[in-house]
């Protein structure tokens, strides 16, 4: 959980979850609930962020196709001024929050979205290491800036909330489907199809939020969800976790990868089941539920992604 120091620029997407499971459901009073439901009305860009200098960075790479080394020395620049003047926690999370929010609005399957992917890649691989005066690498909380993406985890957790109390529109639901897609895209640079870690790309694994969405979408009662809609969203999330991660979380169930306590537990349907993390019974419960599911999807593009993502998990 984020401290109090987050950044006051917070795009409306960017939500403080209050437990680590994706479609929460919240316990709140009244007041809270109301303050909270008008936050979660549109998951948009606010204009703010537009104007960060992070923001146009990267927003060009994506435009005008900039080179990553360009990108990155423009970047470094801008970095280097925000070290000296004592103000890089706030450049990290508004570079994330860029990254994330200009990932959300660009199509799951664009070419832009990969162009950020590689970014980040280069980001971790590429860019000078960050040294203070004394020539000490910068670290924050223990991670190195950049081989470790510091705080970059932390703003993923804060944009991973969903409004399932209420039908979402369908922007909404295209801005949740496209964040899972860009996640799990970098979950599938950080983990191989054997589910083996590749160690420089540590700091991408998200495979603990691909547990979180399927079993959102293939774990739970469906028909409980409010609306068309917010069911095309839960599913589209799930199949799109396939389509772009599907050979790591595979390789993940294989080797029967875990997580600690109970963030990886069952849902609902399924709460006989023992389950801490990927197994190949789960694996299997997934590729059947998610093949039933498409009778339940209205928008024929996502019908797609499902059918896509079926024969992904049967080949």
């Amino acid at each position: 959980m984020v401290g109090k120091d987050t950044l006051p620029v917070r795009l409306s997407l960017m939500l403080r979850p209050l437990r680590p499971v994706t479609f929460p459901r919240f316990i709140l009073s009244q007041t809270h609930r109301r303050l909270y439901q008008q936050r979660l009305r549109k998951m948009d860009i606010s204009p703010e962020v537009t104007q960060r200098e992070e923001y146009k960075i990267f927003s060009s790479h994506i435009a005008n196709s900039d080179s990553t080394e360009t990108t990155l020395e423009q970047f470094s620049k801008y970095t280097n001024s925000s070290l000296s003047n004592d103000k890089l926690e706030t450049h990290l999370r508004e570079t994330w929050n860029s990254i994330l929010h200009i990932a959300s609005q660009k199509p799951h399957s664009s070419e832009q979205q990969d162009s950020l992917v590689k970014l980040l890649q280069a980001l971790v691989t590429q860019a000078d290491p960050l040294n203070d005066s004394n020539g000490k690498a910068v670290e924050i909380d223990g991670s190195k800036v950049w081989q470790d993406l510091p705080l970059f985890g932390q703003q993923v957790r804060e944009c991973w909330n969903f409004p399932d109390d209420q039908e979402v529109d369908t922007k909404t639901r295209d801005t949740w489907i496209n964040v899972n897609a860009f996640i799990a895209r970098l979950t599938a640079t950080a983990v191989n199809e054997h589910g083996g870690a590749r160690q420089e790309y540590g700091a991408l694994d998200f495979s603990l939020y691909g547990i979180w969405s399927l079993r959102s979408a293939l774990e739970e009662e469906l028909s409980n969800l409010p609306g068309k809609t917010t069911i095309d969203a839960s599913v589209g999330a799930a199949a799109v976790w396939i389509l772009y991660a599907g050979p790591a979380l595979k390789g993940l169930s294989e080797s029967e990868k875990s997580f600690s306590g109970k963030v990886a537990k069952p849902g609902f349907n399924c709460k006989d089941k023992e389950w801490r993390g990927y197994t190949k019974d789960r694996w299997q419960l997934w590729t059947e539920n998610l093949a039933q599911t498409e009778d339940m999807v209205q928008d024929g593009g996502i019908k797609e992604l499902v059918k896509k993502a079926v024969e992904t998990m049967n080949s």
